[in-house]
């Protein structure tokens, strides 16, 4: 799954089992009734029965362009051919894949967040009316605006729509904010500079750059490593990189040299850039993470100020 080889297949179940898993899980399951006269009824039918043979029930799932939600979409485009007049939905060329996911995820900002990392630039492009149909609540929409060409008048696709499963969910306003944890992680980096508390500074700061050290990790790998098109192009990594493994070791030395100075204001200048070029970079970041990069920054430009003294110091000893 990680590395994005998602063989899935088509599966037969009952109706009743389908709905006893979405009850015992609290989730809304809609019905749409289709107006499909008996040959279009009968394609569907020979559509889905060459799809479940075993040469054919397997696919490449893909999230955003190859899942079960669009394939509903591509049955009835099988069916009905230029006969169907999709409607288009207003967030059609307005919204992009990950504007979406985020208003989705807007009550899982944990969740939000990991997926906002991991995916990379590819899906910040704007979804048009065909692939707004990778979620279900598009299709459900589209669909219920939908037409079918007809000699005298257009007929609506879908008869009438019923709530087979109710959900008791409560639908909270709410947007919970996780922007403070990392707003608090900034702030202490402040103080422990301002108090000047030197040890507590060093094992804060690589305590920080190791956990982002493991996040560049996976974000190389996932871009790398993994079959999957949306972690690819991940500009996270401008941040978030292995590199910081390596700045750890600049802290825990304490020789200084030239080389390190060159190192930790080239990797300053590229992760300040971030924020310099927060709206240019073609890929939306997470807003929670401003302070994070900020304090990125900070530690890189002290221990860069830090090793600048040590090598002044060493020519001032090596003069006299």
């Amino acid at each position: 799954f990680a590395k994005g080889r998602l063989y899935y297949f088509m599966g037969i179940q009952r109706t009743a089992n389908f709905l006893y898993e979405y009850q015992t899980t609290n989730r809304k399951v809609s019905e749409q009734i289709l107006n499909l006269s008996i040959e279009k009824k009968q394609k569907l039918i020979d559509l889905l029965s060459i799809n479940y043979e075993p040469e054919n029930r397997e696919y490449r799932y893909e999230f955003f362009y190859d899942n079960c939600s669009s394939k509903i979409r591509d049955y009835l485009n099988a069916i009905f051919g230029s006969e169907i007049i999709w409607a288009k939905n207003p967030d059609a060329n307005q919204l992009t894949f990950r504007q979406i996911i985020n208003k989705n995820l807007e009550k899982e900002p944990w969740l939000g967040l990991g997926i906002n990392l991991v995916l990379g630039s590819p899906i910040d492009k704007k979804a048009d009316n065909y692939n707004l149909m990778f979620l279900p609540s598009y299709v459900e929409q589209i669909l219920n605006e939908t037409t079918i060409k007809s000699l005298d008048k257009n007929q609506n696709l879908i008869q009438k729509t019923k709530t087979l499963v109710k959900s008791s969910k409560v639908n909270s306003k709410s947007k919970p904010d996780i922007s403070y944890i990392f707003w608090t992680m900034f702030l202490i980096t402040i103080i422990l500079l301002i108090l000047k508390f030197e040890v507590a500074f060093k094992i804060w700061s690589s305590l920080t750059l190791f956990i982002l050290g493991i996040l560049g990790f996976i974000l190389m790998f996932m871009w790398f490593g993994t079959d999957h098109q949306a972690t690819k192009y991940n500009f996270n990594l401008l941040w978030a990189t292995p590199t910081h493994w390596l700045t750890i070791y600049i802290l825990i030395s304490k020789k200084a040299s030239q080389l390190k100075s060159i190192f930790l204001i080239t990797s300053l200048i590229i992760i300040f850039s971030t924020i310099l070029f927060w709206f240019v970079i073609p890929q939306d970041f997470h807003y929670a993470i401003k302070p994070l990069i900020l304090q990125i920054c900070i530690i890189y430009f002290y221990f860069y100020k830090k090793n600048k003294q040590l090598l002044n110091l060493n020519k001032t000893n090596d003069s006299v």
